[in-house]
C-alpha cells in the first residue's frame, strides 16, 4: 500500500472488477502487448478518478482443485471516503467510546444506542 494512502479513515481501496483481464494460456502476448493491457488498465482507474493506481495479479487456484485457472490482473486504486462511510465511521467511533464508557461490549452499546435514538434511554 502505497505510504500516502495508508489513512483508512481518509481512503478506501476500490478495485475494478469491471476491467479484469485475464491472461490466457494459448494466447501469445508481446512485451508492448502486456504493456498495453496494464496500461489500459491504469488508464480506466484514473479516469474513474482514482488515484495512487497499481496492479493486481492474481491466480484462480483453490488449494483443492488440480486446474489452474488463467491468472487475471485488475487495476486498484484509491478514493476518498464518501459522506455516508464517513458517518459510519463517526457512529462506530460512538458505539465503542459507549461500550468504553459504561463499561459493556461494543454489541450491547449498538443497542443502548439504538434505544438513545427511539427516545426510550
Amino acid at each position: 500500500m502505497n505510504a500516502e494512502y495508508h489513512d483508512w479513515r481518509v481512503w478506501k481501496e476500490v478495485e475494478l472488477w469491471e476491467g479484469k483481464e485475464y491472461l490466457q494460456e494459448y494466447e501469445e502476448y508481446s512485451p508492448r502487448d502486456v504493456f498495453n493491457l496494464c496500461n489500459s488498465l491504469i488508464e480506466k482507474a484514473e479516469e474513474k478518478g482514482l488515484q495512487g493506481c497499481f496492479l493486481r495479479f492474481q491466480s484462480h487456484m483453490e488449494p483443492c482443485e488440480d486446474f489452474l485457472g488463467f491468472p487475471s490482473v485488475v487495476a486498484v486504486g484509491y478514493r476518498k471516503l464518501n459522506d455516508e462511510e464517513k458517518n459510519q465511521l463517526e457512529e462506530e467511533d460512538f458505539i465503542e467510546g459507549l461500550a468504553k464508557e459504561k463499561g459493556i461490549t461494543p454489541y450491547e452499546a449498538k443497542h443502548l444506542k439504538n434505544l438513545m435514538d427511539k427516545g426510550v434511554v
